[in-house]
């Protein structure tokens, strides 16, 4: 793109076509934002290079240029130089072993008491029936 940078690209073409960020955030759906941040070759207000790069070939396109070359030239010149965040690779947590004995006590015990309550609340709602009609 000559001695231009991908900003001054976009926005002197958007200029000459008379349109203003407005128009092309409605028309695209982008964000007015990150319209302007393309303009200003400030990459960094974008959430992620995909983005980035999705958004200058529409934005490109939308105002007749080669977006697909000036989201190339984003990733030849811009986030190929942009430092990587290190990975790391996260170790498996050993599970713990749990004795069979104790999962059954604890099944049986909880398999008890929905029943019991279930019960229990019978019975109080036919106490309150017959209290109410005596």
């Amino acid at each position: 793109m000559n001695e231009s940078s991908i900003g001054e690209v976009l926005r002197l073409a958007r200029e000459q076509q008379g349109l203003t960020l407005q128009d092309v955030s409605d028309a695209l759906n982008i964000k007015r934002e990150y319209l302007e941040a393309l303009e200003k070759d400030e990459y960094d207000a974008i959430p992620g290079a995909v983005f980035v790069k999705g958004f200058l070939r529409n934005y490109g396109i939308f105002l007749e240029l080669d977006g697909i070359a000036l989201a190339r030239e984003y990733k030849e010149n811009v986030e190929e130089r942009t430092p990587q965040p290190e990975v790391r690779t996260i170790m498996p947590v050993k599970k713990k072993k749990v004795r069979k004995d104790s999962n059954k006590k604890k099944k049986q015990r909880q398999g008890k008491w929905p029943e019991i309550t279930i019960i229990a609340g019978i019975i109080i709602f036919l106490l309150l029936i017959i209290w109410i009609l005596i």
